[in-house]
């Protein structure tokens, strides 16, 4: 788990116990405070939300290293060899056309 999901289910955590004890026990506290525990469902739904999609989000971010990776490589090697970009361009003439 990264730092937020942890971070998302403290606070939901949290919520929910203040929210519980305020709104379930004879207290006189503000009227405000009641608002706690439906923040606390909120935050709950935001870590689901981030586990659910955590495994999507570090393939893409795998996915966009490699992309990268492949066009540096692809840049340096053009400026080294300069003959290469001549036949890349014949090659991509010749696609064109058929």
């Amino acid at each position: 788990m990264t730092t937020l999901t942890k971070t998302l289910l403290a606070t939901a955590v949290v919520g929910f116990i203040i929210g519980s004890i305020v709104d379930f026990s004879n207290l006189t506290t503000d009227p405000k405070w009641t608002v706690a525990m439906p923040l606390g469902a909120v935050f709950f739904g935001l870590f689901l939300i981030f586990i659910m999609l955590q495994k999507e989000i570090a393939a893409f971010d795998r996915e966009e290293a490699k992309k990268i990776e492949l066009v540096l490589h692809e840049t340096a090697t053009l400026k080294t060899r300069p003959e290469m970009r001549v036949n890349q361009g014949i090659a991509l003439l010749k696609e064109r056309v058929q």
